[in-house]
């Protein structure tokens, strides 16, 4: 008899927790993203990491342009171990880089063997402006990638500059004279 009701309690036991672990397995569903809401995701997260490295270069004192400069130095080894690194083939690494932000446009406006001008926009602009996060503006934002460009670019042998005029970001990438 007492073997029976331990075994009976056993089984209940064993019986509930089945039952109560189908049913938290239940309650929780994970999301399965399309294409288009991976891309989004992706596209926020990189902002959002980006607009936490400036906020943080700013409450230590520093500025967006520090940032940059560290994050440029950081991928300076990857781009260094390019082959046949040119002003045209620079361009369109950044070019390759920014078009996982889906409204990402370039152009070329101009170029020789020895430089490259265009100009670009919608590289998550509107996301930092939208998130309004870490007391990250705009102008921060294009100010790290401007710093972020130049020490690349000086680390292949490159000049970079930009100018910001309206939604455009116009830049040159030329040898170093």
């Amino acid at each position: 008899m007492k073997m029976k009701l331990i075994l009976t309690a056993i089984i209940v036991s064993l019986t509930t927790n089945y039952i109560f672990s189908q049913d938290a397995k239940q309650l929780i569903k994970l999301p399965q993203l399309t294409v288009e809401q991976k891309w989004e995701t992706a596209e926020g997260n990189l902002v959002y990491f980006v607009i936490s490295g400036i906020s943080y270069a700013k409450s230590k004192g520093e500025t967006p342009e520090d940032f940059g400069a560290w994050a440029g130095k950081v991928g300076c080894p990857y781009w260094q171990g390019m082959d046949s690194m040119s002003p045209a083939k620079f361009v369109q690494e950044i070019s390759a880089n920014k078009q996982q932000f889906k409204d990402f446009q370039m152009e070329i406006l101009k170029s020789g063997k020895s430089f490259v001008n265009g100009r670009m926009k919608g590289y998550g602009n509107n996301l930092v402006i939208m998130y309004n996060l870490g007391g990250v503006t705009e102008d921060d934002y294009t100010r790290f990638f401007n710093k972020k460009w130049e020490t690349i670019a000086n680390c292949v042998g490159f000049e970079y500059k930009q100018e910001k005029k309206g939604e455009w970001v116009y830049f040159t990438v030329s040898e170093k004279k």
